[in-house]
């Protein structure tokens, strides 16, 4: 999302490193961490890949969370800066960005197993109205609509950010926080004089403005606010109790303090963005949301007499979530999405067995955050980091996690 799309541009370098991700790695016995306890793994492995690039003292934290067969570990390193003083671990909240935008996808989906949308509805048959404000014309390109499936796969034509009289990023206000001039009503104002300079569903161009669009046109087809919307699909469904896109006053007790630059930054304020990277999560509750994702679900979504598996409305609801929607392969301009796909608000990278890897990554001022899982496979993954975005250590650390849980030539290549 930050200077034009600091994810977005980096994948490349991941998706081989994805499909290699955690598939060899021999599971020791579970137990509590101690001096005493049997060598283990993947407690090893992840252990040393956090220590190893976590931010120096004073600039941040790096929190990285792994689910393989059901089994969980998180590990965590650093200063969080938390006000309650507490230490980087699991329940540490930080800004997620763009991993916002799966769980927009997500709702995208239980909308259309409900019947309320088709993902190749003409934008203007939902989106009348952002807040108070009318769109009074929805772009479109020689009659050509713009298509829900369009947004939620940044094949739209729109550009990543708007262009408007308060706000333009070659003009910002508060560089530390450059979203909070931007308004919804201005969005809406924004996207009735916007003209596409291509035909939707053509080329690839990762876009935030797009997917605000595209949760404002949701809560219209809904009748509900966006943030109703997430937690009746997602937040309320699977327990996650601090993934939020308000923190209450308790959770900011718990939230880690932004760095860039050796410095303490703000949180970055987004009112018109907030299904493209709106929300704070922590990864004890991305925990839970890979693991419904992998077929698990927990809380009141759970199913079956030992607690696992997922209600058949909830597992229909995350399969058309990860259904693949755009193949860049088929796009006329695939542009950075290259050879991968894209599902709904999921990057879908393919393993060397033809599996589907989801993931998604993204930053905001001073955090830097990452997702990825295979179904298949039984694994997931999660870091976040309140330390320079810059570095990425979020996505790097993956990367670090792959050399050391895989011993192949592919990955030896990687930068």
């Amino acid at each position: 999302m930050r200077r034009g799309l600091l994810h977005g541009l980096r994948h490349g370098l991941l998706w081989g490193a994805l499909c290699l991700l955690l598939w060899s790695v021999p599971l020791g016995p579970t137990g509590a961490i101690g001096l005493d306890r049997a060598p283990d793994p993947l407690v090893d492995a992840v252990t040393r890949a956090v220590e190893e690039r976590q931010p120096a003292v004073g600039t941040g934290s790096l929190v990285v969370g792994v689910i393989r067969d059901g089994r969980t570990l998180v590990v965590g390193r650093g200063d969080a800066g938390r006000p309650d003083g507490g230490p980087a671990d699991g329940r540490t909240l930080f800004q997620i960005a763009s991993l916002t935008k799966p769980f927009t996808g997500t709702i995208m989906a239980d909308l259309m197993r409900e019947g309320r949308i088709d993902p190749a509805d003409p934008l203007q048959r939902h989106l009348r109205r952002v807040g108070a404000v009318p769109v009074s014309h929805v772009p479109d390109y020689d009659g050509r609509p713009i298509r829900l499936r369009d947004l939620a796969t940044h094949t739209a034509g729109l550009p990543n950010v708007p262009e408007t009289s308060r706000f333009s990023w070659s003009r910002l206000e508060d560089p530390r926080n450059p979203y909070k001039p931007l308004s919804r009503g201005e969005l809406a104002l924004w996207l009735s004089d916007y003209r596409l300079p291509v035909p939707p569903g053509l080329r690839f161009s990762y876009s935030n403005a797009g997917m605000s669009v595209l949760g404002e046109a949701l809560a219209a087809a809904a009748g509900q606010p966006y943030e109703t919307l997430l937690k009746r699909v997602v937040t309320d469904r699977f327990g996650l109790r601090d993934t939020t896109l308000h923190p209450t006053a308790e959770q900011r007790m718990r939230k880690a303090a932004g760095h860039a630059r050796g410095r303490t930054v703000p949180d970055w304020e987004a009112p018109a963005m907030l299904p493209a990277f709106g929300l704070y999560s922590s990864a004890d509750d991305l925990l839970r949301w890979l693991s419904a994702n992998l077929g698990d679900c927990p809380g009141a979504a759970a199913v079956g007499p030992d607690g696992h598996g997922c209600a058949p409305p909830v597992a229909a609801t995350l399969a058309l979530a990860q259904s693949v929607q755009v193949d860049g392969r088929s796009l006329a301009d695939p542009g950075s999405l290259g050879s991968g796909a894209m599902a709904l608000g999921w990057f879908v990278a393919w393993a060397t067995d033809g599996t589907p890897i989801h993931w998604h990554s993204g930053s905001t001022g001073g955090f830097n955050a990452y997702i990825a899982f295979s179904k298949a496979h039984r694994w997931g993954v999660v870091a976040l980091t309140n330390s320079d975005p810059d570095q990425v250590t979020a996505d790097h650390v993956v990367i670090d996690l792959v050399r050391r849980l895989e011993a192949r030539p592919e990955v030896a290549s990687l930068p």
